[in-house]
């Protein structure tokens, strides 16, 4: 009887350490789940971040241009009311 007992006892101890070896496979893949989460979240904000200075820097460059064009349609006005003015003293 005592034998029918260590038996039982044996195959319920490989049941546990078997349990146990899958157990923490599952931990280890859903740690490299954690991991692979983390590193994509990272990723993810460095193109953020680039993303945001590229458009800050788009969105400054067309201010720019838009502030060059008013300039020069000033500058081109002040420019063609100069030479009408020279033209017309030339008559």
């Amino acid at each position: 009887m005592i034998s029918t007992y260590g038996g039982v006892l044996s195959a319920i101890k490989k049941a546990l350490q078997e349990l146990v070896k899958e157990y923490q496979g599952v931990g280890k893949s859903l740690w490299d789940l954690v991991e692979g989460q983390e590193r994509n979240t990272a990723q993810l904000e460095r193109i953020g971040a680039i993303m945001e200075w590229r458009w800050g820097s788009e969105g400054e460059n067309k201010k720019e241009e838009s502030r060059g064009e008013e300039g020069g349609s000033k500058d081109g006005l002040g420019e063609s009311q100069e030479e009408g003015t020279l033209l017309s003293a030339s008559y």
